[in-house]
């Protein structure tokens, strides 16, 4: 019993791992209609958007938490690198940590019944 805050801390911890591969054009970025996180001149951290849209010809990032802020419009030329969500490497990463906790612990605790007999 004293393992399930970390076992349920840990998890928490690691709902949150996303994965980006590969650069994309920003032509590539708005035909997949796919999660990016993109490195601008303008920011000095990554934007991370649901999906970019070309709207009227703007580029407008739209944000993956709509109630956190607004949609953004993209300067073509302030943007360095935009990069793909790999959803399948993601899930991968967040799991993985998971089945190794409850494997172990599936192991510790019937290796003690064991040795009680």
């Amino acid at each position: 019993m004293k393992a399930t805050p970390i076992l349920l801390a840990l998890l928490m911890l690691l709902q949150g791992c996303s994965v980006y591969k590969g650069s994309l054009t920003l032509e590539e970025a708005i035909e997949t209609q796919k999660q990016v996180k993109v490195r601008t001149t303008e920011y000095p951290k990554p934007l991370q958007f649901k999906r970019i849209e070309a709207v009227d010809g703007q580029y407008i990032g739209i944000p993956k938490r709509y109630s956190s802020s607004q949609a953004i419009v993209l300067r073509e030329e302030k943007i360095t690198e935009i990069k793909e969500h790999d959803k399948t490497a993601s899930t991968i990463i967040s799991f993985t940590p998971l089945a190794l906790i409850v494997a172990a612990g599936i192991i510790l605790f019937s290796s003690d019944g064991a040795d009680e007999d």
